[in-house]
């Protein structure tokens, strides 16, 4: 605190007159009247605590006017229980999400052989669900970029566990259609939890705890597995819809624990509100925000501006994207099908049965092959800061390809899990990847609306998953994997010709900015 000086204070000083003589007041800082006159030593006094108010003043003033972005103060704030429960709410959310994908995949041979549906019905019941996803995604990606994160989010926890629950009520295969297809609109903004995670991560830690998230989605799937195993056996598929309900509703009264993106509140002109979650984080993790005050955004920008995607700076960016997004949810949703749909095709020719249902070894197969999804996740923390993302994501679709192709092979059954169990984990590892770099490329202005658009063609790539899946590998194994195989490779190339790679780059807030930088 700086101190004051003033005329009181002065009066108390001390000073000599010219004959030598103690003397005080105001008087003596001025002329003196008797004709004596303030010394050199006593003048270096008086400049000396002129000098020292100056200063502090100084110093005060200066602090006042320094200012840090919100990008310098999640740095500073550092990694600590503040980012961890925003890291395992949005984990649990996203688990919730998984027991709801892996549901489409267990529940497709009971209510073929229940309800007597042809393979092309069958398909139509997966891919209504990303045909709900491809329409919403955009639409909440824009929800989040102009009224924020959370509300996104709640809008698609809601509505997954309140339709996912009223399809367990399902009288005929059209309500099954239509309130699947509901709980595919709500899973549509899935991307948003993302978004919000990534958006309160230091650069150091955002690479590998993002990726460390594909925790989460491995232990839904495998869950639901397990539950499917016990569930439909015993009590039916319906209970297994109601259990895998509940979850997603949980996850959405954990959002009150969770803040509002402060990346998103300074570009939305909120900056009081992100200051005050700042600084409520520093104490939570025993950091320091860097001295003076928030930034503000000099010229209010307008958020989710559609054509932002496709600006000199985005445009190849974009288009790439989406290429990527395709083929993964092409490959990785292809493989969740094609684990249970070739073990039923194999029994059927087995038992000369066009329906059949999922054995208990079949149950175990497509718990080892999920668990693949585990063993990729140290692979990928270790390549995507080692050697780049765009180098990351080409090796993961390279061997997803080349197993895809092995898989066509007469081999044991044996076998046969190990490769299933390989696309499981590469797949899921792209699908890691897409998430993290499509979450670095983009600005905090049009982030979710990027992710939701990308998002979208991932959902077509999974509509058109459950034809080759279901339809076509029923027909020809060879035909349905070679088709997953190409795609892959395509992607794979896609991936290495990125044209920005995203190791080490600060997150922008604005197109604008990244114009600038370049």
């Amino acid at each position: 605190m700086a101190r004051r000086f003033d005329a009181v204070s002065y009066s108390r000083l001390p000073l000599s007159g010219a004959d030598g003589n103690s003397k005080e007041g105001v008087g003596s800082l001025c002329d003196n009247e008797g004709g004596g006159s303030v010394s050199g030593e006593d003048d270096l006094i008086v400049n000396d605590v002129m000098k020292y108010t100056d200063e502090t003043s100084t110093n005060k003033e200066e602090d006042d006017e320094k200012t840090y972005t919100v990008e310098e103060a999640v740095e500073a704030i550092g990694f600590g229980r503040f980012q961890l429960i925003v890291y395992f709410v949005g984990g649990t959310i996203t688990a919730a999400d998984a027991l709801e994908m892996m549901l489409l995949s267990v529940l497709s041979p009971v209510v073929r052989c229940e309800w007597n549906l042809s393979e092309w019905k069958v398909a139509f019941i997966t891919t209504v669900v990303f045909l709900g996803m491809g329409i919403s995604s955009p639409l909440i990606g824009l929800v989040g970029d102009k009224h924020g994160r959370k509300v996104a989010l709640l809008i698609v926890t809601l509505s997954i566990g309140y339709f996912g629950f009223l399809a367990t009520f399902s009288p005929t295969y059209v309500w099954m259609l239509l309130l699947r297809g509901l709980v595919g609109c709500g899973m549509g903004g899935s991307t948003q939890g993302s978004s919000l995670l990534a958006e309160y991560l230091p650069s150091k830690y955002r690479a590998k705890l993002m990726l460390s998230t594909q925790i989460f989605w491995a232990t839904g799937v495998t869950i639901e597995v397990l539950m499917a195993s016990v569930v439909i056996p015993t009590l039916g598929w319906r209970w297994l819809m109601v259990f895998s309900s509940v979850p997603v509703l949980v996850a959405a009264a954990f959002l009150l624990c969770v803040p509002e993106s402060t990346r998103y509140l300074v570009a939305a002109g909120r900056t009081k509100e992100a200051a005050e979650i700042l600084k409520r984080g520093a104490v939570i993790n025993k950091s320091i925000l860097p001295p003076g005050r928030l930034l503000e955004p000099p010229v209010q920008k307008q958020l989710g501006r559609p054509l932002d995607l496709f600006s000199r700076e985005y445009l190849r960016s974009t288009l790439q994207l989406w290429l990527l997004w395709f083929g993964t949810a092409f490959s990785y949703y292809g493989m969740v099908l094609v684990s249970s749909q070739l073990l039923t095709v194999n029994s059927a020719k087995e038992n000369n049965c066009k329906c059949a249902y999922l054995t208990s070894d079949d149950y175990h197969t497509m718990i080892f092959s999920t668990l693949g999804e585990f063993m990729c996740i140290p692979l990928n923390v270790l390549l995507i800061d080692t050697v780049g993302r765009k180098l990351t994501g080409t090796i993961n679709l390279s061997v997803t390809g080349l197993f895809f192709a092995l898989m066509q092979l007469p081999v044991s059954r044996g076998v046969l899990t190990f490769f299933m169990f390989a696309v499981r984990g590469f797949s899921a590892a792209t699908f890691s990847w897409v998430y993290l770099y499509s979450l670095e490329v983009y600005p905090t202005s049009i982030r979710t609306f990027g992710m939701g658009t990308a998002s979208m063609w991932a959902r077509v790539g999974a509509m058109v998953t459950p034809f080759v899946a279901q339809v076509l590998l029923a027909h020809s194994v060879s035909m349905a994997l070679w088709a997953y195989a190409v795609v892959c490779l395509l992607c794979a190339i896609t991936a290495f010709s990125m044209p920005i790679e995203t190791r080490g780059r600060a997150m922008p807030q604005f197109v604008e900015m990244e114009m600038e930088v370049k």
